[in-house]
């Protein structure tokens, strides 16, 4: 596993990013580097020409005050947030959408800076955004390691929260994580373009149950490549904007043939996690029939809430028939509800507060003692130039 290779040194890493940056310039090929893989999941911040932060305004909204962007730094406050959209039928109801999607970096103790990804519902049953409602928002905390990025957490309104480990025995250490849910992988030694496949080996691990490794892990074939995807706006918010995307796919099963479904995720430059997926195998299983997951495709087609897959990222192919069952698009863009930005905590913090959780999700040392003395480290400045566009309750469960 790339795990275990050696770090490559910081000051050979540094020019390796900087010559891959220039490949990349120069045909187009996105090269993977830990730097590049962070840069596709945390969202980016506006600045203007004195390289303040545009309160309000995203990086696909054509705003000609938006004169470079950068990612957003930990700890710093949100000037916009990432929303769902609506079906037509419901835009009066859920003028929001139903779901906020931020994905925000958070320093860890164990795991150093994650990327959460937030499911932070709004509408219908009293929810409200901005709000930990407790049995359907939740979300999903993704880690770098050298060489790999995976999903090691997540909590929705179903399974409530798990862990994902990779093989492992014994008990539950930080490095169980970091290679489970795999997004996509690469080897530090080898520079190469963002693309591949691998078979994961993972088993999830719900609350109680989350202290000891599994007896017995389920494989997922993951493949992962960058592309252009064109995605829709939302009404009254421009036109839709075609973006350089990762877009990892996530089998259940050890092989595009079998699979009994498929996860698909999409990360930009521009906004982090963008748009998820979920396909079902069309001949059925235990648990649906054909005809039911027929039934559950054609709702879904007709609820409009995503713009269509299109080449050359549509439907997973060369495998088993698959029906897409659920979708969501995260491109509608609202304001903060404070004008200076809404603070970033959601899941993390949430797990954070609850009796017996992972020490690895705990803040660094540094900043439990800021935020006993009431305030939080300054974060450092990386500025970088603006990136060229390009030419959840969720459905189902994981593994």
């Amino acid at each position: 596993m790339m795990l275990a290779m050696a770090r490559i040194s910081a000051a050979a890493a540094a020019l390796w990013v900087a010559s891959t940056v220039a490949i990349a310039a120069q045909d187009g090929v996105v090269m993977a580097s830990e730097a590049t893989l962070r840069d596709f999941l945390v969202q980016n911040v506006c600045l203007d020409n004195r390289d303040a932060v545009l309160a309000g305004v995203s990086p696909i909204d054509g705003d000609p005050r938006c004169v470079a962007e950068r990612d957003l730094r930990p700890g710093e406050r949100l000037p916009y947030h990432k929303h769902d959209q609506p079906s037509p039928g419901d835009r009066a109801g859920a003028p929001a959408g139903y779901q906020r999607h931020d994905s925000f970096p958070v320093e860890t103790a164990g795991f150093g800076t994650v990327v959460e990804h937030s499911f932070d519902f709004g509408a219908g049953d009293g929810r409200r955004f901005g709000v930990f409602d407790t049995g359907s928002d939740g979300g999903d905390i993704a880690i770098l390691s050298p060489g790999i990025v995976s999903i090691g957490a997540t909590e929705d309104g179903g399974a409530g929260f798990q862990l994902f480990a990779g093989e492992c025995t014994g008990p539950v250490d930080a490095a169980a994580l970091t290679h489970s849910w795999i997004v996509a992988e690469f080897d530090p030694a080898h520079p190469a373009s963002l693309q591949g496949e691998t078979v994961a080996r993972l088993n999830d691990l719900k609350t109680g149950h989350q202290d000891t490794c599994p007896s017995r892990f389920n494989q997922a074939f993951t493949s992962w490549q960058v592309v252009p995807f064109r995605y829709r706006a939302a009404p009254g918010q421009g036109a839709p904007v075609t973006l350089t995307s990762l877009i990892s796919e996530h089998y259940g099963g050890a092989s595009r043939m079998t699979a009994d479904h498929v996860e698909r995720f999409y990360f930009t430059r521009e906004l982090g996690g963008t748009r998820w997926e979920r396909w079902q195998n069309s001949n059925g299983n235990a648990r649906l029939s054909a005809a039911k997951i027929a039934e559950a495709a054609a709702r879904f087609s007709a609820s409009g809430r995503c713009s269509a897959p299109e080449a050359p990222s549509g439907p997973p192919t060369g495998g088993a028939p698959l029906l897409l069952i659920d979708c969501r698009e995260w491109t509608r863009i609202e304001p903060p509800s404070d004008p200076a930005g809404d603070p970033p905590g959601f899941l993390i913090d949430q797990i954070r507060a609850r009796p017996g959780a992972p020490a690895f999700f705990a803040p660094p040392a540094g900043r439990r003692q800021a935020l006993r003395a009431g305030r939080e480290p300054a974060a450092g400045r990386r500025p970088r130039p603006r990136s060229l566009h390009g030419g959840r309750a969720r459905a189902g469960t994981r593994g």
